[in-house]
């Protein structure tokens, strides 16, 4: 009780703290996947992150400060995504915590973040929970995964699907997912069929092929998890004779999928919760293209994209944030952001709900 007090305590001495025009920096903290089976999803969000940051830090920084990414690996897992938490909201020249990568890590970062008063940017996560309009501190990018359910709830019964198996991740990320189809398929009068679990991080998949596959198959299979689990158990689907067709979140991570499926990508389809990357009609894409060409990054993708977009309402953030800048400060602009255009990629940041974006579309990785 003691030590909770001094954290509580620790962190009102910290929120209202201003950054000292002598630090010369804006840090920003952030924890994501950056080694692991979920690695790409980490390193490309923030390639996409950082070609922003570096492209301003070559203009002259914000404020005359330059921004300073803190980042640190949680491998995709709860616990490390607190510890690394923790010593971000501790340290006094972080002012925000941005750029998570998951569910269950994004919830660890939870109580960190509100007891820092810290605003809590732009995860790599639809989960509901993230979109209550009481949580004040959190400005999400992305559309949900009630709106993607929709989406593939819709393209199912396009396609004839009858009836719809899960194969969902145990833990909050699988749960978010099975229940927004759920919702989604309940409207459409769209039956789910047999469920089953997979661990995070893992490839152990031969319980649910069996039951999903030879017990009681279904014409399509949604699956919710990340791109190695998701494309392991596809192949290994298409291996044993299954015919049907999968769907997918876009936390599965469309380039990284696709690569890993290889020539089994076929029948696969996943939402997308950013435009084509490789789009330059959109202003805000030839921005981000702009944006990694002058870092030197060659690789264009939706995962680096939507790291880009996130960064950029953060930015905007900072921007309009009166020096010195702190933690209250920041809260304070953003939540003052509105209606916000960045080039063709609209988001609403209004008193009723931080939302972010509504874009959701649907891509097929092959015929």
């Amino acid at each position: 009780m003691v030590a909770r007090r001094a954290l509580l305590l620790s962190a009102g001495a910290l929120l209202c703290r201003p950054v000292s025009a002598q630090a010369a920096e804006l840090r920003i903290g952030a924890s994501a996947a950056l080694s692991g089976p979920a690695a790409q999803l980490g390193q490309r969000f923030h390639a996409g992150a950082r070609a922003l940051f570096e492209q301003l830090n070559q203009q002259g920084g914000l404020h005359g400060a330059r921004l300073v990414l803190d980042l640190r690996d949680d491998g995709y897992e709860p616990a490390r995504a607190e510890a690394n938490s923790r010593a971000l909201m501790e340290d006094e020249r972080v002012l925000a915590l941005f750029g998570y990568v998951g569910t269950p890590t994004s919830r660890a970062a939870m109580p960190y973040a509100r007891r820092g008063r810290m605003a809590f940017v732009g995860p790599f996560t639809g989960a509901g929970f993230l979109y209550d309009p009481a949580l004040a501190h959190v400005f999400m990018v992305r559309a949900g995964y009630e709106s993607e359910g929709r989406v593939l709830a819709a393209a199912m019964r396009r396609e004839g699907v009858q009836r719809v198996n899960v194969l969902y991740q145990a833990d909050l990320f699988g749960r978010s997912g099975l229940e927004a189809l759920r919702q989604a398929a309940q409207q459409l009068e769209l039956p789910l069929g047999m469920t089953a679990t997979v661990r995070r991080n893992s490839r152990d998949i031969d319980k649910a092929l069996q039951l999903l596959v030879h017990d009681s198959p279904a014409p399509a299979i949604f699956l919710v998890s990340t791109y190695d689990t998701c494309a392991s158990f596809v192949k290994a689907a298409r291996q044993a004779g299954y015919k049907g067709r999968f769907y997918t979140l876009s936390f599965a991570g469309l380039e990284p999928l696709r690569a890993a499926l290889g020539r089994e990508s076929r029948g696969v389809a996943i939402t997308q919760v950013v435009p084509d990357p490789e789009d330059r009609s959109l202003p805000v894409v030839a921005a981000y293209q702009r944006a990694m060409s002058e870092a030197g990054e060659t690789q264009l993708d939706s995962i680096s994209l939507e790291g880009y977009l996130a960064a950029r309402v953060l930015v905007e953030g900072l921007r309009r944030a009166r020096p010195p800048l702190s933690r209250t400060g920041l809260l304070h602009s953003l939540s003052g952001l509105g209606e916000l255009d960045l080039g063709g990629f609209s988001l609403r940041y209004l008193p009723d709900g931080r939302r972010g974006a509504s874009h959701v579309s649907l891509r097929s990785l092959g015929r």
